[in-house]
């Protein structure tokens, strides 16, 4: 298992999982890390002078209904740094962005 973010012009992070799956505690870990890395980075101006036109509002975060993104703790972990995030739908195809850009990494 692995967990990646991007957005349209920057990619994030891509942290391999431990066999058998992770808990809310990794994952808000890998959040963390990952994702507030990457949001970081959006927020950074290229340069000094540069004018910044990405704000809080630029980017939606998506996960599916794994159990640990579904956590009450991981949901208001993501509330309390203020991370808007979209409503999964249940039992949706998968919509997962991320397996496309693992398509294209592998060929």
């Amino acid at each position: 298992m692995v967990w990646g973010c991007f957005t349209g012009d920057k990619v994030g992070s891509l942290v391999v999982c431990d066999e058998g799956g992770i808990g809310a505690n990794e994952y808000e870990d890998i959040l963390y890390d990952g994702l507030f890395f990457l949001i970081d980075d959006i927020f950074q101006p290229l340069e000094p002078d540069a004018i910044q036109i990405a704000d809080a509002s630029t980017f939606l975060f998506m996960q599916d209904n794994a159990s640990c993104h579904k956590a009450q703790c991981i949901l208001e972990f993501l509330q309390e740094n203020h991370v808007p995030r979209m409503e999964w739908p249940p039992q949706s195809p998968d919509l997962n962005p991320l397996d496309n850009l693992l398509v294209d990494f592998k060929d």
